[in-house]
């Protein structure tokens, strides 16, 4: 190919690496607070007894049983103490921006890596297209969740590997024993990621074969990344804990996580067809089926096959817990789709064969284009938007918040600590006439925080002025809502009250 029409494609590629690099930071700014509350009060509500030990608070079960590695908590207890503090949202957000580092970096050094495994220019351009654009890709990265680093751990710890069977026997010492600490700290992060690790081992003994000098130093490797976590486990504890053996033997010798709930073992076949976009998903899973019959031999095939399979035979189940082999199954999409056109013998680029097709593809960047722009831009729960509209209105006075109905710092998982300003005080009413009472003895306005949309009409009477001061619910939203059709969401909302003169 001449070199003046590699340049248009060239070009295209870097935009879209340019604008996924956009995507990823605008998640991490716009996309606040946790997408499961795991990822606050077994990470963050961990850190923060750390930060305030003298503080009385309720901590889940998890920290009592020790099931729970303390890598990620001690990041965030470092950058919280050392870096951002003491505002936690500012916390949060230097957290969320180093995981959308590390997520952007793991997905585009994998993407570059696969394109070894596709042959056709319109499959690497799909690659492409899915690695920069794909909906779920921004907000998953952006998110400081132990699915998120576990995934991007073991996309970073295959590439190590692979260069290692690659490379001249000095370096791929080194590179395996590097991917040995990379996987190892993957497992640390999330251990449900063995079975991942586990496939990746069948892969190289099996497939790969590299010589025993390899897989020693790769094991080494991993004895390294469990040995500083160990330290770093009983550093957060106070005693010597192995926690991969606790975590074992409280979820699945004693069926701790099954009471969560039980699932059937085609649970994340139906959450996959959601997640890839449908209708479209019911093309894309049999062309990760066709990848994993017609590539055999590659390692994300033995190593997304094993996590898959062992997952599904496991009583409790979330989607969350697909989030690690999320972009692994998009590279398979496409290694898929090339092997299924090749066995077909379809046409060099199957998505421009017909008008039909065409068409098809322009519905599906449509679809994802606004599920990206969603959740790109916002937020990730309606808590965070409420959390830090008090926290940041308590930064210069105490603030004396009356509350109807529901603490916002009880949320039903449990109670929040780190985000909680100090200089918040509550006043609880359960009816419009507890608030009567209240704005009878107040001197000036007060801020109410009501768990809806839309507070009851009674409250709103018995107020001169009542102002909407914060909610997840956009204002713009609001003024297209004049029916008040959402008005039995529970969306946070906090109102400012003037009392009506005596």
């Amino acid at each position: 190919m001449k070199p003046e029409t590699q340049l248009p494609q060239a070009t295209l590629a870097v935009g879209i690496i340019l604008l996924s690099l956009v995507l990823h930071i605008c998640a991490a700014f716009f996309s606040e607070g946790r997408a499961h509350p795991d990822s606050d009060y077994q990470i963050l509500e961990f850190a923060h007894s750390k930060i305030d030990t003298g503080i009385s608070r309720t901590l889940p079960w998890e920290f009592f049983e020790q099931i729970r590695p303390a890598v990620q908590p001690a990041i965030a207890y470092g950058v919280h103490q050392y870096g951002s503090g003491p505002d936690p949202f500012s916390t949060a957000l230097v957290l969320r921006l180093v995981s959308a580092a590390l997520g952007f970096a793991s997905i585009w050094l994998m993407c570059g890596y696969a394109f070894r495994w596709l042959s056709q220019g319109w499959a690497r351009a799909a690659l492409v297209l899915a690695t920069g654009l794909f909906w779920l890709l921004p907000f998953l990265n952006a998110r400081f969740a132990s699915e998120t680093w576990a995934g991007a751990f073991l996309c970073l710890g295959i590439l190590l590997m692979l260069a290692a069977c690659d490379g001249t026997r000095r370096s791929s010492l080194v590179l395996a024993a590097v991917a040995g600490l990379v996987l190892g700290f993957a497992f640390y992060v999330r251990f449900p990621m063995a079975f991942a690790l586990v496939g990746l081992g069948l892969w190289l003994v099996f497939i790969r074969r590299p010589g025993i000098r390899i897989l020693v130093a790769t094991a080494l490797g991993v004895l390294l990344a469990l040995g500083l976590n160990i330290i770093l486990d009983n550093w957060f504890y106070g005693k010597w804990t192995l926690t991969p053996v606790n975590y074992f033997l409280a979820n699945l010798v004693d069926g701790r996580a099954a009471q969560y709930g039980v699932d059937p073992w085609w649970y994340y076949i139906e959450k996959l067809a959601l997640l890839l976009v449908p209708p479209f998903s019911l093309l894309l899973l049999p062309a990760i089926l066709a990848a994993v019959i017609l590539r055999p031999g590659n390692v994300l095939v033995w190593t997304v096959v094993c996590f898959l399979l062992a997952h599904s035979f496991i009583d409790h189940k979330e989607t969350r817990f697909l989030m690690p082999v999320i972009y692994p199954l998009l590279i398979l999409a496409v290694i898929g789709l090339e092997a299924l056109s090749a066995k077909l013998a379809l046409s060099r680029n199957p998505f421009s064969a017909s008008r039909a097709t065409r068409y098809l593809v322009r519905v599906f960047f449509v679809l994802n284009g606004l599920a990206l722009m969603y959740f790109s831009f916002s937020p990730a729960s309606q808590e965070a938007v409420v959390h830090k509209w008090i926290y940041r209105q308590s930064i210069d006075a105490p603030l004396p918040l009356v509350v109807y109905g529901q603490d916002p710092y009880q949320t039903g998982s449990g109670t929040i600590g780190f985000f909680r300003s100090p200089r918040v005080s509550f006043s609880k009413v359960r009816s419009p006439q507890e608030f009567q009472a209240l704005l009878d003895s107040a001197d000036e306005a007060v801020y109410l925080f009501v768990p809806r949309a839309y507070p009851p009409s009674m409250l709103s009477s018995l107020c001169a002025d009542f102002t909407l001061e914060a909610s997840a619910l956009p204002r713009w939203v609001r003024r297209i809502d004049r029916p008040r059709w959402l008005s039995n969401l529970r969306i946070w909302s906090v109102y400012r009250c003037t009392p009506l003169p005596s």
